[in-house]
């Protein structure tokens, strides 16, 4: 029977950074995968969906260039080519994956995974059965896609976000069910391709959870976009005609009828546990590992890491969960202390947010002063053809800084600086004492902050 220090199941965003720092560490790591390399983050999540996100921001990239004076038609595109273009991405990061286990050490197989004691795994590959001993077992199995009841997928008329990923035409209707991150991500990238989008979520928020006013905002851009937004709204039935769907929904006001040629739901996801379900270790209420400060789970040797382990459901939060277990296994006693971990959502124009939120500021018992800057008025923002958006921060009536969240371009790539200035403890005041370059996005954030004074240059102050 072959040994290994750590066997981590599942080679997701938790999981191969976790083999790849084991390996940097010289311990003899063992990852298995039942699909492939990256799991569902790089192969059916954050990788194709941002491909096809940046894509879908080339049909507004289009009318923005003939507004600037551009000689351009857009004669459609080659789906075939789009969709192909989408795989060439991640199946270089796939390969470099594996690249990276060679270099450091890593052993890795393809099958499914079984924990049959603390100590071994059993692995179920095409070849045939084998059972490995680990002194530590890393749990990254991550979560699978939840049906509506009475509305299971047959990936052909009622499709998950996998088979949306995967589409062979575009279809002409697309309802989409579920307004969180990966339904509005898809609605917004399937209404650029040329699909008449509705969207129903039974909250009354896009996005619940996040920045209402930034959700606001962008609810009423989505619906200037063309996407059929319904609120507070539920499918109470559908049924299959001629190919099509024929769905009623019921609103606040009545019950509405639709045809659809595609439905897809997005309304959540639920621990993926087979590898480990009779082995006694402890879930929570929702079927999460519980973990302590460490991600170690009840059972001394075994971890648990990423989606697993428990919302946020974030590739970045798992990858810095799989890290700091690789490091305390090697004996160097890391602890992830109190990160903010930062939201992305890749709608157009997307939405970040690090911190509270406003209301969960109230709620934790601040009394709350905000700060906040519209796209409208920044000059990079405006020369880019890029208004839709604003900078909102949360700090307290004494100035210490609580979240930033950003809705408007190049939002993830600006939410940084707002994880930064959040984990060091800074006050609102010390984003306004530090002198942002111009013309850049960047300076959105100062003047939100110069706004939390009353002191903002390009806004008026309120």
């Amino acid at each position: 029977m072959n040994k290994y220090d750590v066997v981590v199941i599942g080679a997701g965003p938790g999981g191969y950074p976790c083999a790849i720092r084991l390996g940097q560490l010289k311990k003899k790591v063992l990852i298995v995968e039942e699909k492939l390399l990256g799991g569902l983050c790089l192969n059916w999540g954050c990788i194709p969906t941002k491909a096809l996100s940046f894509a879908a921001e080339l049909v507004d990239d289009f009318e923005k260039a003939k507004r600037m004076g551009f000689d351009l038609t857009f004669n459609g595109y080659d789906l075939d080519k789009v969709r192909n273009w989408k795989e060439s991405v991640v199946k270089r990061l796939r390969t470099g994956i594996e690249y990276l286990f060679k270099a450091n050490g890593v052993e890795w197989k393809k099958g499914r995974a079984r924990i049959i004691d603390e100590y071994k795994v059993e692995i179920e590959m095409e070849t045939g059965i084998e059972t490995v001993e680990a002194g530590n077992i890393v749990i990254a199995t991550g979560t699978e896609v939840i049906s509506l009841p009475g509305l299971e997928f047959d990936h052909k008329h009622v499709i998950d976000t996998d088979d949306a990923l995967d589409l062979k035409e575009i279809p002409e209707r697309l309802l989409v069910i579920g307004a969180g991150a990966s339904g509005l991500e898809m609605a917004t990238i399937y209404s650029r391709f040329g699909s008449a989008v509705t969207v129903v979520e039974i909250m009354d928020q896009v996005l619940p959870g996040m920045e209402t006013e930034l959700c606001e905002a962008l609810q009423k851009i989505m619906k200037k976009s063309g996407i059929e937004l319904y609120l507070g709204s539920q499918v109470t039935g559908f049924e299959l005609l001629d190919n099509r769907i024929e769905v009623s929904i019921k609103t606040s006001g009545d019950v509405r009828e639709a045809i659809y040629d595609k439905i897809l739901v997005s309304v959540g996801r639920r621990p993926s546990v087979s590898s480990f379900e009779r082995m006694g270790i402890e879930l929570d209420s929702k079927g999460y590992v519980k973990t302590d400060a460490t991600f170690k789970t009840n059972l001394s040797n075994i971890y648990a890491i990423g989606d697993i382990a428990g919302p946020p459901l974030l590739a970045h939060k798992a990858t810095r969960q799989g890290i700091i277990v690789a490091e305390n296994i090697a004996g160097l006693k890391k602890t992830p202390g109190k990160s903010i971990i930062p939201s992305c959502v890749f709608t157009i124009p997307p939405l970040s947010a690090a911190g509270l939120t406003e209301a969960e500021a109230i709620a934790n018992g601040h009394k709350v002063k905000v700060g906040r800057f519209p796209y409208r008025a920044l000059g990079k923002a405006i020369s880019m053809g890029e208004t839709e958006g604003l900078v909102k921060i949360v700090g307290s009536e004494e100035g210490k800084l609580l979240g930033i969240h950003i809705l408007g371009a190049e939002s993830p790539n600006l939410i940084g600086e707002a994880v930064l200035a959040l984990d060091q403890g800074l006050d609102v005041e010390h984003i306004t004492g530090s002198i942002h370059p111009h013309p850049t996005l960047t300076e959105a954030l100062q003047e939100a902050a110069e706004n939390f004074f009353n002191k903002a240059i390009h806004v008026a102050n309120k």
